[in-house]
């Protein structure tokens, strides 16, 4: 079997239609092609074309979860997952893995991170949470465990409660006790823990409510 032609594809200039023999036998990608040494002429046994429909279907597999990375960073699972959606044979998705662990495009630990800081920044939380929303994502409890820490927890806890605490505080009736029951719910649903939530409570109570006193702090 001989390639008689290979032609750019109108639409996608990275893609290339194989011809062998005379017939359309595939479309590739243009990376595929030249790391097969395909040209006009070559001979290919049936081993060779079995190879060529492999190394397309993995190039494919591989540019469908570089699409799904450039989102935003993603975790090995999530990608695994993504591709078992896609009806991706298990052994393309370990090749596909392999090859974008290669390339340093999915790292659990920067992806912890990643996800750790983007919830500092946008939306704080204490580390219990983020630990929980990590291992959701597929990330082994050891990986967790060695990136994120709870040593900003106080910082964070204050910085997530003040903007609840100002909304809470909108009502002129707000007495301390319903303001701590409400407000320590908030934080402990975003991770942090009792005693971290009970000192925000009432260091953003004295900060907020100076006029009341500690003595209203029941």
């Amino acid at each position: 079997m001989k390639i008689t032609a290979l032609e750019l594809q109108v639409n996608n200039a990275e893609r290339v239609n194989v011809y062998v023999d005379g017939r359309f036998l595939l479309g590739a990608s243009a990376s595929v092609v030249l790391q097969m040494g395909l040209k006009l002429g070559r001979e290919l046994s049936p081993a060779q074309l079995e190879e060529l429909r492999r190394e397309e279907a993995l190039q494919q597999a591989v540019d469908r979860a570089y699409n799904y990375l450039t989102y935003r960073p993603r975790s090995r699972e999530e990608v695994r997952r993504y591709l078992r959606r896609k009806e991706t044979a298990p052994e393309m998705i370990d090749a596909v893995l392999e090859r974008l662990g290669r390339l340093e495009l999915i790292d659990d630990h920067a992806f912890a991170s990643f996800w750790a800081e983007n919830r500092e920044q946008f939306s704080p939380r204490g580390a219990r949470a983020i630990k929980n929303e990590l291992r959701m994502k597929g990330v082994e409890r050891e990986v967790v465990d060695e990136t994120i820490s709870d040593e900003k927890d106080e910082e964070l806890a204050l910085r997530a409660g003040r903007k609840k605490a100002l909304s809470l505080l909108h009502n002129p009736t707000m007495d301390f006790v319903t303001f701590r029951a409400r407000l320590g719910s908030f934080l402990q649903r975003r991770g942090f823990g009792y005693e971290i939530a009970t000192r925000t409570v009432k260091a953003l109570w004295k900060e907020l409510k100076p006029e009341d006193g500690e003595e209203d702090q029941g």
